[in-house]
């Protein structure tokens, strides 16, 4: 439905082509949109915008009180994030200290196994070496061990009264 509208810039009559169409051409439109806001601007700058001033003051005032109220939350905000930041970065030097001394009570201790494990093995060979003169030297008087010292050398995997290959004969 089309019917003859007036244009509200040019001041001419058009064919409308829908219902909510007010120009007849976009560059009409575009000068009525310039023109209003050039009247809008001079308005604002004249002494007759000071009719508004009262309700346009208000509206800064509000602004105003808005964005102060947002920087103060946002203020507070960062105040707790960086509280919050302090705190981890004193929690990460505790926790890397605490893990520093760790680290050197881990080394101590592997460094006393070593020395043990070092300690042990000296002792296991030196009573080797001693259980081993102990059954040559009984063979060799013909001097019969105890039952303890048998059932402790049996349990070590000695027999002692099986000859050993290269053992000396009596």
């Amino acid at each position: 439905m089309t019917t003859n509208k007036y244009c509200e810039d040019c001041s001419g009559a058009f064919k409308s082509s829908r219902k909510t169409q007010r120009f007849c051409s976009t560059r009409c439109a575009n000068r009525h949109r310039d023109r209003k806001r050039r009247d809008i601007h001079r308005s604002a700058v004249t002494p007759a915008s000071k009719t508004n001033a009262p309700h346009l003051k208000a509206q800064l005032q509000a602004t105003k009180r808005q964005l102060e109220c947002q920087s103060r939350s946002c203020q507070r905000h960062l105040e707790i994030l960086q509280s919050k930041l302090r705190f981890q970065a004193s929690e990460i030097d505790r926790l890397e200290a605490e893990n520093a001394e760790q680290r050197l009570s881990i080394n101590r201790l592997q460094s006393e196994v070593a020395r043990l494990m070092r300690a042990q093995r000296t002792n296991v060979q030196d009573l080797a070496h001693i259980a081993a003169w102990l059954v040559a030297l009984a063979q060799a008087k013909g001097v019969a061990l105890d039952p303890a010292t048998l059932e402790i050398l049996s349990r070590r995997g000695w027999n002692p009264t099986k000859r050993q290959a290269g053992a000396p004969r009596p």
